[in-house]
C-alpha cells in the first residue's frame, strides 16, 4: 500500500512539472500580444479570485476551534512577497535582460537551492540515494539541454545583470518551495497556502499594474482568443491546480525529494515545443528524459529500499573487516 502511494506521488510530481512546463510555450504564444507585467501578474490575480470561493467554503466547514486568526496569516506575508511577487517580477525582468539559453541553465539551480534552504529551514539531510539521484538527474538534464548549453553566453558582460536577476528569481522560487513545506508541517491546507500567499503577492503587484504597465481589460479582449485562453490556462493550471498538487505532495515527501522533479522541466518544455511550436525532437532529448525519470523514481519511490541496500552492504563490509582482524 505504501509503495502504491509513493508511486502515485511520483506520478503527481511528474504531472506537476508537466503543468509548470506549459508556462513557457504559453508565454511564448501570448508574449507578443500582451505586456510582460500583464503576462506575469494578471494570471496570478485571476487565480486568486478563482480560488477564494473554494477557500471560503473550506473555512465555513471548520469548527470554531480550528478557525484561522489574523495572527495565523502572518506566516503568508514572507512567501507572498518573496516567493510570489518578487519571484514573478524578477523572473519577468531577468528574462528580458538575458538569453533564453542562459535562463534555461540558471533555472537548473532551483533544486540545489532548495536543498540548501531545506537544510537550514527544515533540517532535511541529504543521503547517498538523494545525492546519486541528483547526479543522475543532472546528467539527464545536460543531455536534454545541449542546445541551451551551446547557445549560452555567460562570459559576455551585457548579460551579467540579467543573469544575476534571473538567479535571484530562482532563489525566490526555491525559498517559496521550501517555505511551503514549513506551512504544510504547520497544518495549513493546500488552499490556504495557495490563496493567502497569492493574495499577498497580488496586493504587492497592483502598483506595477497601475504605474509601470497600466492594466487594460480591453487590451486583453482585443488580443485574441489565444491570448485570452493562454491567460486562463496560466491562472487555472499553472498558478492554481499545479500548486495545490505540489502542496499535497509535500504532506508525505521532503521538499528536496519533490523538487528533484524540476529537472524534468527542460525535457517537458522541449516536448511541448515539438507539439505546439513545431520544434524538432532529438535522440539526446529522449535519452535525457529517460535518465531524469530514473533519477526521480529512485528518490521518490525506491529511496528506502536503496538506502537499506547501501546500509546492508556497509554493515556486511564492517563485519567482514572485523572477522579478518580477528583471524589475523
Amino acid at each position: 500500500m505504501l509503495k502504491i502511494q509513493k508511486t502515485r506521488d511520483w506520478l503527481l510530481v511528474i504531472l506537476v512539472n508537466f503543468i509548470w512546463a506549459t508556462q513557457v510555450p504559453v508565454i511564448r504564444l501570448i508574449g507578443n500580444k500582451l505586456g510582460p507585467m500583464t503576462v506575469a501578474f494578471v494570471p496570478m490575480l485571476i487565480s486568486t479570485l478563482l480560488f477564494i470561493p473554494f477557500l471560503w467554503a473550506e473555512n465555513r466547514k471548520r469548527k470554531d476551534s480550528g478557525r484561522r486568526t489574523w495572527k495565523d496569516l502572518r506566516y503568508f506575508i514572507l512567501p507572498g512577497l518573496v516567493g510570489i511577487f518578487l519571484m514573478q517580477y524578477l523572473y519577468t525582468l531577468g528574462s528580458t535582460l538575458t538569453l533564453a539559453s542562459n535562463a534555461g541553465i540558471i533555472t537548473l539551480t532551483i533544486p540545489v537551492l532548495v536543498v540548501i534552504f531545506a537544510s537550514v529551514l527544515l533540517k532535511e539531510k541529504l543521503n547517498i540515494v538523494r545525492v546519486i539521484g541528483f547526479i543522475i538527474a543532472i546528467a539527464g538534464v545536460l543531455l536534454t539541454s545541449l542546445p541551451d548549453i551551446k547557445g549560452a553566453s555567460f562570459s559576455e558582460s551585457i548579460y551579467f545583470k540579467g543573469n544575476l536577476i534571473f538567479l535571484l528569481a530562482c532563489s525566490c522560487a526555491a525559498f517559496f518551495n521550501t517555505y511551503s513545506k514549513l506551512l504544510v508541517d504547520k497544518k495549513f491546507t493546500e488552499l490556504e497556502i495557495l490563496v493567502y500567499s497569492s493574495l499577498v503577492g497580488s496586493i504587492a503587484c497592483i502598483p506595477l499594474l497601475i504605474w509601470v504597465e497600466p492594466f487594460s481589460f480591453s487590451e486583453i479582449i482585443h488580443s485574441g482568443r489565444i491570448a485570452f485562453f493562454g491567460l486562463l490556462q496560466l491562472s487555472l493550471m499553472v498558478y492554481g491546480v499545479s500548486m495545490l498538487l505540489f502542496f499535497y505532495i509535500l504532506k508525505r515527501m521532503d521538499v528536496s525529494q519533490a523538487i528533484l522533479g524540476n529537472y524534468l522541466l527542460p525535457f517537458f518544455i522541449s516536448l511541448l515545443g515539438i507539439i505546439l511550436l513545431n520544434e524538432k525532437i532529438t535522440a539526446f532529448m529522449l535519452t535525457g528524459g529517460i535518465i531524469i525519470f530514473a533519477g526521480t523514481l529512485m528518490v521518490t519511490v525506491y529511496e528506502k529500499q536503496l538506502l537499506s541496500l547501501f546500509n546492508g552492504r556497509g554493515k556486511n563490509g564492517l563485519i567482514e573487516a572485523e572477522e579478518v582482524q580477528k583471524t589475523s
